[in-house]
Protein backbone atom coordinates (compact mmCIF):
# COMPACT_ATOMS: atom_id res chain seq x y z
CA UNK A 1 0.00 0.00 0.00
CA UNK A 2 0.92 3.48 -0.53
CA UNK A 3 -0.15 7.13 0.06
CA UNK A 4 -1.72 8.70 -3.49
CA UNK A 5 -0.06 10.74 -5.69
CA UNK A 6 -1.49 14.02 -5.74
CA UNK A 7 -3.48 13.26 -9.69
CA UNK A 8 -4.97 10.67 -7.85
CA UNK A 9 -6.41 12.19 -4.66
CA UNK A 10 -9.76 13.17 -6.27
CA UNK A 11 -10.42 9.38 -6.89
CA UNK A 12 -10.11 8.34 -3.11
CA UNK A 13 -12.91 8.33 -1.07
CA UNK A 14 -13.15 10.84 2.20
CA UNK A 15 -13.69 9.27 5.40
CA UNK A 16 -15.86 12.01 7.27
CA UNK A 17 -16.21 12.84 10.73
CA UNK A 18 -18.18 10.34 12.15
CA UNK A 19 -19.86 11.44 15.70
CA UNK A 20 -23.46 11.71 17.01
CA UNK A 21 -23.13 15.11 18.12
CA UNK A 22 -21.98 16.52 15.07
CA UNK A 23 -23.76 14.58 12.71
CA UNK A 24 -26.02 17.56 11.63
CA UNK A 25 -23.23 19.43 11.52
CA UNK A 26 -21.60 17.16 8.62
CA UNK A 27 -25.45 16.86 6.98
CA UNK A 28 -24.67 20.63 6.77
CA UNK A 29 -21.20 20.42 5.41
CA UNK A 30 -21.88 17.78 2.70
CA UNK A 31 -25.21 20.14 1.37
CA UNK A 32 -22.54 22.07 0.26
CA UNK A 33 -20.09 19.25 -0.88
CA UNK A 34 -17.37 16.69 0.38
CA UNK A 35 -13.66 17.35 1.09
CA UNK A 36 -11.34 15.67 -1.07
CA UNK A 37 -9.01 13.04 0.49
CA UNK A 38 -6.44 14.77 2.48
CA UNK A 39 -8.44 17.63 3.32
CA UNK A 40 -9.55 19.40 6.70
CA UNK A 41 -12.51 17.79 6.93
CA UNK A 42 -14.14 21.13 7.94
CA UNK A 43 -17.42 19.62 10.25
CA UNK A 44 -15.73 20.84 13.12
CA UNK A 45 -14.71 23.89 12.64
CA UNK A 46 -18.19 24.66 11.21
CA UNK A 47 -19.81 23.34 13.96
CA UNK A 48 -17.86 25.72 16.56
CA UNK A 49 -17.83 28.99 14.24
CA UNK A 50 -21.65 28.47 13.60
CA UNK A 51 -22.85 27.81 16.83
CA UNK A 52 -20.62 31.23 18.07
CA UNK A 53 -22.00 33.11 15.77
CA UNK A 54 -26.03 32.02 16.06
CA UNK A 55 -25.09 32.98 20.05
CA UNK A 56 -23.80 36.44 19.06
CA UNK A 57 -27.06 37.21 17.33
CA UNK A 58 -29.46 35.57 18.83
CA UNK A 59 -28.25 36.02 22.56
CA UNK A 60 -31.59 35.89 24.95
CA UNK A 61 -31.45 33.46 28.22
CA UNK A 62 -35.51 32.90 27.74
CA UNK A 63 -35.12 32.66 23.77
CA UNK A 64 -32.40 29.82 23.51
CA UNK A 65 -34.23 28.08 26.60
CA UNK A 66 -37.38 27.91 24.82
CA UNK A 67 -35.11 27.16 21.83
CA UNK A 68 -33.61 24.20 23.43
CA UNK A 69 -36.67 22.83 25.32
CA UNK A 70 -38.56 23.03 21.80
CA UNK A 71 -35.42 20.57 20.34
CA UNK A 72 -35.70 18.27 23.45
CA UNK A 73 -40.12 17.37 22.93
CA UNK A 74 -39.41 17.67 19.69
CA UNK A 75 -36.21 15.11 19.51
CA UNK A 76 -38.65 12.73 18.05
CA UNK A 77 -38.82 14.59 14.51
CA UNK A 78 -36.00 16.42 14.89
CA UNK A 79 -33.87 12.81 15.02
CA UNK A 80 -30.09 13.55 14.07
CA UNK A 81 -30.53 17.08 14.51
CA UNK A 82 -31.80 17.38 17.71
CA UNK A 83 -28.00 18.03 18.71
CA UNK A 84 -27.57 20.89 16.37
CA UNK A 85 -31.06 23.15 17.86
CA UNK A 86 -29.41 22.48 21.69
CA UNK A 87 -26.63 23.83 20.82
CA UNK A 88 -27.95 26.41 19.25
CA UNK A 89 -30.59 27.05 22.25
CA UNK A 90 -27.32 26.50 24.51
CA UNK A 91 -25.12 29.34 22.61
CA UNK A 92 -28.59 31.87 22.69
CA UNK A 93 -28.43 31.03 26.66
CA UNK A 94 -24.45 32.11 27.07
CA UNK A 95 -24.77 35.20 25.14
CA UNK A 96 -28.11 36.17 27.27
CA UNK A 97 -25.92 35.94 29.99
CA UNK A 98 -23.18 37.96 28.41
CA UNK A 99 -26.14 40.58 27.39
CA UNK A 100 -28.07 40.34 30.17
CA UNK A 101 -31.53 39.24 28.55
CA UNK A 102 -34.35 37.56 29.00
CA UNK A 103 -37.36 37.32 26.92
CA UNK A 104 -36.05 41.19 26.18
CA UNK A 105 -35.94 41.97 29.43
CA UNK A 106 -32.74 43.38 30.34
CA UNK A 107 -33.84 44.66 33.82
CA UNK A 108 -33.77 41.25 35.48
CA UNK A 109 -30.13 40.05 35.21
CA UNK A 110 -26.81 42.02 35.50
CA UNK A 111 -25.10 41.67 32.20
CA UNK A 112 -21.91 39.90 32.37
CA UNK A 113 -20.30 41.48 29.56
CA UNK A 114 -22.77 44.77 28.27
CA UNK A 115 -25.81 45.03 26.26
CA UNK A 116 -25.29 45.13 22.68
CA UNK A 117 -26.79 49.20 22.40
CA UNK A 118 -25.08 50.23 25.12
CA UNK A 119 -22.26 50.35 23.02
CA UNK A 120 -22.68 49.90 19.51
CA UNK A 121 -18.88 50.83 18.03
CA UNK A 122 -17.66 48.05 20.46
CA UNK A 123 -19.99 45.42 18.85
CA UNK A 124 -19.11 46.28 15.60
CA UNK A 125 -15.29 45.81 16.21
CA UNK A 126 -15.79 42.60 18.17
CA UNK A 127 -17.69 41.48 14.60
CA UNK A 128 -14.86 43.10 12.43
CA UNK A 129 -12.16 41.15 14.44
CA UNK A 130 -14.14 37.97 14.55
CA UNK A 131 -14.21 38.09 10.66
CA UNK A 132 -10.65 39.38 10.67
CA UNK A 133 -10.10 35.80 12.79
CA UNK A 134 -12.59 33.35 10.40
CA UNK A 135 -10.86 34.53 7.50
CA UNK A 136 -7.33 33.97 8.78
CA UNK A 137 -8.52 30.24 10.06
CA UNK A 138 -9.92 29.49 6.68
CA UNK A 139 -7.09 30.47 5.01
CA UNK A 140 -4.59 28.45 6.55
CA UNK A 141 -6.92 25.62 6.00
CA UNK A 142 -6.71 26.26 2.37
CA UNK A 143 -3.02 27.00 2.76
CA UNK A 144 -2.85 23.16 3.96
CA UNK A 145 -5.18 22.05 1.49
CA UNK A 146 -2.87 23.01 -1.28
CA UNK A 147 0.16 21.58 0.27
CA UNK A 148 -1.72 18.33 0.52
CA UNK A 149 -2.50 18.21 -3.03
CA UNK A 150 0.59 18.94 -3.93
CA UNK A 151 0.20 22.76 -5.63
CA UNK A 152 3.11 24.32 -3.72
CA UNK A 153 2.97 27.51 -5.59
CA UNK A 154 -0.98 27.69 -5.81
CA UNK A 155 0.26 27.39 -1.89
CA UNK A 156 2.28 30.13 -1.74
CA UNK A 157 0.83 32.43 -4.82
CA UNK A 158 -2.63 31.94 -5.79
CA UNK A 159 -5.73 33.63 -3.73
CA UNK A 160 -6.37 32.48 -0.75
CA UNK A 161 -2.65 31.66 -0.32
CA UNK A 162 0.76 32.46 2.12
CA UNK A 163 1.33 36.17 -0.47
CA UNK A 164 -2.61 37.25 -0.59
CA UNK A 165 -3.39 36.85 3.30
CA UNK A 166 0.07 38.21 4.16
CA UNK A 167 -0.82 41.29 1.72
CA UNK A 168 -4.72 41.28 3.33
CA UNK A 169 -3.15 41.53 6.90
CA UNK A 170 -0.59 44.20 6.19
CA UNK A 171 -2.90 46.43 4.32
CA UNK A 172 -4.78 45.64 7.57
CA UNK A 173 -1.92 46.49 10.13
CA UNK A 174 -1.83 49.95 7.72
CA UNK A 175 -5.16 50.90 8.16
CA UNK A 176 -4.89 50.55 11.70
CA UNK A 177 -1.65 52.51 12.11
CA UNK A 178 -3.21 55.51 10.15
CA UNK A 179 -6.39 55.80 12.39
CA UNK A 180 -4.52 55.18 15.56
CA UNK A 181 -0.90 57.33 14.59
CA UNK A 182 -1.88 59.11 11.85
CA UNK A 183 1.06 57.39 9.66
CA UNK A 184 1.53 53.60 8.46
CA UNK A 185 5.05 52.38 9.58
CA UNK A 186 7.37 50.63 7.72
CA UNK A 187 7.12 47.23 8.56
CA UNK A 188 2.97 47.73 7.25
CA UNK A 189 4.12 49.35 4.49
CA UNK A 190 7.01 47.05 3.53
CA UNK A 191 4.98 43.55 3.65
CA UNK A 192 2.23 44.95 1.60
CA UNK A 193 4.80 46.44 -1.12
CA UNK A 194 5.99 42.64 -1.09
CA UNK A 195 3.46 40.58 -0.97
CA UNK A 196 1.43 42.79 -3.57
CA UNK A 197 4.21 42.02 -5.66
CA UNK A 198 4.47 38.77 -5.48
CA UNK A 199 0.48 38.29 -6.36
CA UNK A 200 1.32 40.34 -9.15
CA UNK A 201 4.04 38.81 -10.24
CA UNK A 202 1.90 35.13 -10.03
CA UNK A 203 -0.76 36.84 -12.18
CA UNK A 204 1.23 37.90 -14.38
CA UNK A 205 2.62 34.40 -14.70
CA UNK A 206 -0.10 32.62 -15.25
CA UNK A 207 -2.00 34.99 -17.91
CA UNK A 208 -1.11 34.24 -21.17
CA UNK A 209 -2.30 36.94 -23.45
CA UNK A 210 -1.22 40.26 -25.30
CA UNK A 211 0.98 42.89 -23.24
CA UNK A 212 -1.71 45.22 -22.83
CA UNK A 213 -4.77 42.38 -22.31
CA UNK A 214 -1.58 41.24 -19.33
CA UNK A 215 -1.82 44.13 -17.47
CA UNK A 216 -5.25 44.63 -17.51
CA UNK A 217 -5.84 41.33 -16.23
CA UNK A 218 -3.61 41.38 -13.91
CA UNK A 219 -4.58 44.88 -12.58
CA UNK A 220 -8.15 43.90 -12.08
CA UNK A 221 -7.08 40.49 -10.75
CA UNK A 222 -5.30 41.39 -8.28
CA UNK A 223 -7.75 44.65 -7.43
CA UNK A 224 -10.29 41.95 -7.14
CA UNK A 225 -8.33 39.89 -4.59
CA UNK A 226 -7.86 42.31 -2.35
CA UNK A 227 -11.69 43.97 -2.57
CA UNK A 228 -12.58 40.48 -1.84
CA UNK A 229 -10.54 39.99 1.37
CA UNK A 230 -11.99 43.32 2.72
CA UNK A 231 -15.87 42.72 1.39
CA UNK A 232 -15.82 39.20 2.57
CA UNK A 233 -14.53 41.48 6.24
CA UNK A 234 -17.10 43.73 6.05
CA UNK A 235 -19.74 40.72 5.41
CA UNK A 236 -19.27 39.86 9.23
CA UNK A 237 -20.65 43.03 10.27
CA UNK A 238 -23.98 41.31 10.19
CA UNK A 239 -23.11 39.43 13.47
CA UNK A 240 -23.83 42.51 15.41
CA UNK A 241 -26.14 43.94 12.85
CA UNK A 242 -28.52 41.16 14.45
CA UNK A 243 -27.12 41.20 17.71
CA UNK A 244 -28.53 45.17 17.56
CA UNK A 245 -31.53 43.98 15.51
CA UNK A 246 -32.44 41.23 18.22
CA UNK A 247 -32.84 44.12 20.76
CA UNK A 248 -34.44 46.57 18.89
CA UNK A 249 -37.47 43.91 18.14
CA UNK A 250 -37.73 43.55 21.80
CA UNK A 251 -37.61 47.40 22.33
CA UNK A 252 -40.19 47.70 19.66
CA UNK A 253 -42.43 45.11 21.57
CA UNK A 254 -42.12 46.47 24.86
CA UNK A 255 -43.21 50.19 23.29
CA UNK A 256 -46.32 48.34 21.72
CA UNK A 257 -47.00 46.78 25.07
CA UNK A 258 -46.40 49.77 27.01
CA UNK A 259 -49.88 51.20 24.99
CA UNK A 260 -51.96 48.03 26.26
CA UNK A 261 -53.51 47.73 29.54
CA UNK A 262 -52.25 44.73 31.90
CA UNK A 263 -53.68 41.48 30.65
CA UNK A 264 -53.04 43.27 26.69
CA UNK A 265 -49.47 43.99 27.70
CA UNK A 266 -48.53 40.19 29.01
CA UNK A 267 -50.78 38.80 25.50
CA UNK A 268 -48.86 41.41 23.07
CA UNK A 269 -45.26 40.47 25.06
CA UNK A 270 -45.81 36.63 24.73
CA UNK A 271 -46.61 37.05 21.20
CA UNK A 272 -43.67 39.18 20.44
CA UNK A 273 -41.55 37.02 21.65
CA UNK A 274 -43.10 34.18 19.43
CA UNK A 275 -42.53 36.55 16.67
CA UNK A 276 -39.21 37.28 17.36
CA UNK A 277 -38.36 33.60 17.89
CA UNK A 278 -39.96 32.56 14.90
CA UNK A 279 -38.88 35.08 12.85
CA UNK A 280 -35.64 36.34 13.55
CA UNK A 281 -34.55 33.19 14.59
CA UNK A 282 -34.73 31.33 10.98
CA UNK A 283 -33.17 34.68 9.63
CA UNK A 284 -30.46 34.35 12.23
CA UNK A 285 -29.60 30.26 11.22
CA UNK A 286 -29.74 31.70 7.93
CA UNK A 287 -27.47 34.64 7.75
CA UNK A 288 -25.21 32.25 10.09
CA UNK A 289 -24.53 29.78 7.15
CA UNK A 290 -24.23 31.84 4.66
CA UNK A 291 -21.55 33.44 5.99
CA UNK A 292 -19.75 29.72 6.88
CA UNK A 293 -20.84 28.75 3.10
CA UNK A 294 -19.59 32.13 1.16
CA UNK A 295 -17.22 33.39 3.39
CA UNK A 296 -15.72 30.07 5.30
CA UNK A 297 -16.41 27.28 2.71
CA UNK A 298 -15.81 29.03 -0.66
CA UNK A 299 -11.68 30.01 0.45
CA UNK A 300 -10.66 26.61 1.07
CA UNK A 301 -13.03 23.78 0.31
CA UNK A 302 -14.27 22.77 -3.19
CA UNK A 303 -16.26 20.30 -2.32
CA UNK A 304 -16.03 17.89 -5.29
CA UNK A 305 -14.41 14.80 -3.13
CA UNK A 306 -16.38 11.08 -2.78
CA UNK A 307 -17.67 10.36 0.85
CA UNK A 308 -16.61 6.76 1.82
CA UNK A 309 -19.48 4.69 2.13
CA UNK A 310 -18.29 1.00 3.78
CA UNK A 311 -19.96 -2.33 1.52
CA UNK A 312 -22.82 -4.04 3.59
CA UNK A 313 -24.00 -7.56 3.20
CA UNK A 314 -27.77 -7.59 2.94
CA UNK A 315 -29.65 -8.81 5.55
CA UNK A 316 -30.56 -12.56 5.72
CA UNK A 317 -28.51 -13.40 2.82
CA UNK A 318 -24.88 -16.03 3.42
Amino acid sequence: TRDPLPAERAAVPTVMLRSRLLAPFAQLVKQYGVPRYGEVDPTLLFALTFILMFGMMFGDVGHGATIMGAAWLGRKKLKSFTPFVMAAGGAAIFFGLAYGSIFGFEEFIHPLWMAPLSDPILMLKVAVGWGIGFIVVVTAVSIHNRFVDGDYLGALFENNGVASILLYLSLLYAVYELFSRGEAGTLSLSGAGLSLFAVMAWKWYETRAPIAERILVVFVETLETITSYFSNTLSFLRVTAFSLNHVALAIAVFTLADTMSATGYWITVVLGNIFILVLEGAIVTIQALRLEYFEGFSRFFSGDGREFRPLRLAGGEG
